[in-house]
C-alpha cells in the first residue's frame, strides 16, 4: 500500500475524535467478514449455513472464501492503522500540549525572578550559574557574562567573612545546600568586585531543590544587601576578635589560631613559632606628643608590620604598644628570625604623623614550639620573655629565648612587683653628693640620689631598678616622689643653714618622666608646698633625653626657664649632641662625664675634650661641673682649666640626709 494511500478514504478527513468509533466498527466488520470465510470453510452446515455462512457450499471452490478472509483481512489493517493514527495524534497533541505548559512556566519563572524585589539565581549540581535576575547583578557587582562563568565551588575572586577573613568555598551557603541537601541561610559574605579592592557585600540564603532520584540538582539562591547585616555582625566580630584601634587580631583571635598552628604542626611534624614585639620609648612619644598621635603611630605600625608578612602569618595586638606574630608549620627559628629582620628594616624608615617626624623602634623575643605539650600560652610567655631580655640590652635587638631564661623573667617579675610595693611602702630615700665650687673650695650645693631599702636585700643601687622603673612606667611616680622630697629637703636646709651663697639642688629627670605631660606641674607643686626658692632648682637631663625630640625638649625648657628654674646637661660629651640646638637651649650648666675627668693628665685626648667643653660652655654663658673627681691631681687639672665646680669621690661620697645635715654644721672648705 502506498504511503498516502489511508489519506484517500474518506474516513482520514474524520475529527480525532470520530476516528476511535470509525475504527472500532472496521474492527468489527472484519472480524465478521473473516470469521465468515473461515466458519464457511470449515463449519458451516444447518439450514442457513449453506446459504450465509457457505457461499460456495461445504463441496464448493475455496476462492469466494479466501476473498473474504482477505476482505476481512483488509479491514482489520484499515481499523489498525486508522487507531494508530488517532493515538499518534493524541500523543502529538499531547506533547504540543506539555511544551506549551512548559513554555509558559519558564516564562512564569523567568517574571518572577525578573520582578523579585531580592536577587535570585540558581545554581546547578556541578556549582554553575544557570537562571540570575538583574537584581543579582546589581549586588554582585558582575557583569552577565561574568556571573554566567563563575563556578562557586572555586570562585576567581575572593570571598570574605565579616571579620575579614577569607571565607572557604565549601563554606558558602550555595554549596552547604549542594553538599548538605539542607538550607543554609542568613549568611553574609562580601565578594571581590576587582582590582581595585572594593567587595559586594551580600547575604545569601540557599535552597536545595531533589530530583526524583532525592539528589540535589539545583540549588535556589536568594541575595539581599548584606551592608547593613555585614555592619552590624562586622561589628560584633571586631569587638569579638578585632583591635578597635587597629583592627588586627587581638589576643582571642591570636590564641585560636596559635592552638591550631601547634596543632597542625604537631600533626606535620613541623614548628610553630611566636615573635612578641614592644616599642622603644613608645610611653616617651604619647607623653610628650600626646595620645592621639600615639595612636596614630600604633595605627601606622601595623600596617607596616602587616606588609613585611608572609601570607600565612597572623599579626595581632595585644594592647598598648605590645605587637605578636604567629609562624606556622616552619622549619627552623631562622624562618621566623628573616621575617623579624624585614620587621627591623621597615622600622628603619620614619612615620610621618601631623607634620612630625617620628623614628621608632622596637626590641623583640621569638620562642619556637619545642615539643607536643608547649600551649599557646607558654609559648607567648616564652617570647615575651625573650623580648624584655632584648629590651634590657637597650632594645632595637631581637632575643631568641631558651630555658634559662624563665629563672631570670621571674627574678625580674618579683623586682617590679616589690618595685611597685617599695613606692607605696616608702622603701626609697633620697641621698645626697655635695657640689663644690672650684675656686671657693666651698659647698654650693647638692645632688640628690635614690636608693632602695629594701627589706630583704637591703641597699639597692639605682642602676639595678632605675632601667626597670624606666620602663615598666613606675620612674613617673618615683620622680615625683624625688622632686617632692629633695625640695622639702632642700629648703628645709636653706632655712636651718643660711648662706651668704644659695646652695642649689639638683635632681636628675629620666627620659619618660621629662616626656610626660604632668612633668611641669608636679614640678611646681615640689616648689610650692616645699617653700623653696625656684631657682635654687636645678634639673639635670642627658643629651640623649633632650634630642630624642628637640622641638618638645626646647618649649619645656622654656617653660621652666621661665619659672626661674635652672637646666643642667648631665654627662654632656657622651651622648649626640647637636652645637646648633645647644646654643638654643636655655642650660644653665654642662656637666662634664666622669670618663672624662678620669683621663686628666694622663690621655691628650681626653685633656683636650674637657679643655673644648669648658671653653665651649663658658662661650655660651654656661658653668661648667665636672663629675667624678677622685684624686688631687684631677682637682688641680680642673682648676687650671677654670672649672666652676665639681662632685666626686675626693670630696664625699652620696651621703644620707642626716650625715649630709652634720656637713652642713660644719661648713667645710676643700
Amino acid at each position: 500500500m502506498e504511503k498516502n494511500t489511508l489519506a484517500k478514504f474518506p474516513w482520514s478527513k474524520m475529527s480525532v475524535a470520530d476516528k476511535p468509533a470509525t475504527g472500532l466498527v472496521l474492527l468489527g466488520v472484519g472480524l465478521a467478514v473473516a470469521g465468515w470465510g473461515l466458519l464457511g470453510r470449515f463449519g458451516g452446515s444447518g439450514p442457513l449455513g449453506g446459504a450465509i455462512l457457505d457461499p460456495g457450499g461445504p463441496g464448493g471452490p475455496i476462492g469466494p472464501r479466501l476473498v473474504l478472509m482477505a476482505v476481512g483481512g483488509v479491514l482489520l489493517v484499515l481499523a489498525a492503522g486508522l487507531r494508530f493514527q488517532a493515538q499518534l495524534r493524541a500523543l502529538q497533541a499531547a506533547a504540543r500540549q506539555s511544551e506549551a505548559l512548559r513554555q509558559t512556566a519558564e516564562s512564569d519563572l523567568d517574571h518572577y525572578f525578573s520582578t523579585l524585589p531580592t536577587g535570585a539565581m540558581t545554581i546547578d549540581s556541578q556549582g554553575r550559574t544557570r537562571r540570575f535576575n538583574a537584581k543579582a547583578k546589581e549586588l554582585l557587582g558582575l557583569a552577565e557574562e561574568d556571573l554566567k562563568r563563575v563556578n562557586w565551588t572555586s570562585p576567581a575572586f575572593q570571598v570574605l567573612k565579616v571579620d575579614g577573613n577569607t571565607l572557604n568555598p565549601l563554606e558558602m551557603p550555595m554549596n552547604v545546600a549542594r553538599a548538605t541537601g539542607l538550607p543554609a541561610t542568613g549568611v553574609v559574605m562580601g565578594l571581590e568586585r576587582g582590582e581595585d579592592g572594593d567587595f559586594a557585600w551580600v547575604t545569601c540564603s540557599a535552597h536545595p531543590k531533589r530530583g526524583e532520584d532525592g539528589r540535589v540538582t539545583e540549588v535556589v539562591c536568594i541575595l539581599e544587601d548584606g551592608i547593613q547585616h555585614r555592619s552590624a555582625e562586622a561589628e560584633l566580630a571586631r569587638q569579638s576578635f578585632r583591635d578597635r584601634l587597629t583592627s588586627l587580631p587581638n589576643r582571642a583571635l591570636f590564641m585560636e589560631r596559635l592552638s591550631q598552628a601547634l596543632l597542625r604542626s604537631e600533626r606535620l611534624r613541623l614548628f610553630s613559632a611566636v615573635l612578641y614585639l614592644d616599642l622603644d620609648r613608645f610611653k616617651v612619644i604619647n607623653d610628650s606628643l600626646s595620645h592621639e598621635i600615639g595612636d596614630q603611630l600604633l595605627v601606622q605600625v601595623a600596617k607596616r608590620y602587616s606588609a613585611c608578612l608572609r601570607p600565612e602569618d597572623t599579626v595581632a595586638r595585644l594592647g598598648g604598644d605590645e605587637f605578636v606574630v604567629l609562624f606556622g608549620d616552619i622549619h627552623s627559628v631562622n624562618e621566623g628570625l628573616s621575617v623579624a629582620d624585614r620587621i627591623a628594616q621597615g622600622n628603619s624608615q620614619p612615620f610621618q604623623i601631623q607634620g612630625h617626624e617620628i623614628f621608632i623602634t622596637c626590641s623583640m623575643g621569638i620562642a619556637l614550639s619545642a615539643s607536643a605539650d608547649t600551649g599557646p600560652s607558654e609559648l607567648i610567655r616564652d617570647a615575651e620573655v625573650a623580648m624584655y631580655r632584648a629590651k634590657a640590652k637597650g632594645g632595637r635587638s631581637i632575643e631568641v629565648f631558651d630555658p634559662s631564661m624563665n629563672a631570670q623573667a621571674l627574678a625580674r617579675f618579683q623586682l617590679e612587683s616589690d618595685l611597685r610595693r617599695g613606692l607605696e611602702r616608702k622603701e626609697f630615700l633620697l641621698y645626697y653628693q655635695p657640689l663644690v665650687g672650684l675656686r671657693s673650695g666651698r659647698l654650693e650645693g647638692w645632688e640628690a640620689l635614690i636608693r632602695w631599702q629594701h627589706p630583704e636585700w637591703g641597699m639597692v643601687s639605682p642602676g639595678a631598678f632605675i632601667p626597670l622603673a624606666e620602663e615598666t612606667g613606675v620612674i613617673v611616680p618615683l620622680g615625683k616622689w624625688v622632686l617632692e622630697e629633695a625640695c622639702r629637703q632642700a629648703a628645709l636646709w636653706a632655712r636651718a643653714f643660711p648662706s651668704d651663697v644659695s646652695r642649689v639642688m639638683n635632681v636628675n629627670l629620666s627620659g619618660r618622666q621629662f616626656g610626660h605631660r604632668d612633668l611641669t606641674q608636679d614640678v611646681m607643686n615640689a616648689v610650692i608646698r616645699s617653700g623653696l626658692d625656684p631657682h635654687t632648682l636645678k634639673l639635670e637631663l642627658t643629651e640623649s633625653v633632650m634630642m630624642r625630640d628637640p622641638v618638645a625638649s626646647l618649649e619645656a625648657m622654656q617653660v621652666f626657664r621661665g619659672k626661674n628654674i635652672h637646666l643642667v646637661v648631665d654627662d654632656f660629651g657622651t651622648g649626640y649632641s647637636s652645637l646648633s640646638y645647644l646654643k638654643r637651649f636655655p642650660l644653665d650648666t654642662l656637666k662634664i662625664d666622669k670618663s672624662f675627668v678620669d683621663g686628666l693628665g694622663k690621655d691628650p685626648e681626653n685633656t683636650g675634650i674637657v679643655t673644648a667643653i669648658i671653653s665651649l660652655a663658658h662661650t655660651l654663658g654656661m658653668s661648667v661641673t665636672a663629675e667624678g673627681i677622685e684624686t688631687r691631681d684631677q682637682l688641680e687639672h680642673l682648676q687650671q682649666l677654670n672649672c666652676d665646680q665639681g662632685q666626686g669621690y675626693h670630696f664625699s661620697r652620696p651621703l644620707s640626709a642626716e650625715a649630709a645635715e652634720a656637713l652642713l654644721a660644719r661648713n667645710p672648705t676643700w
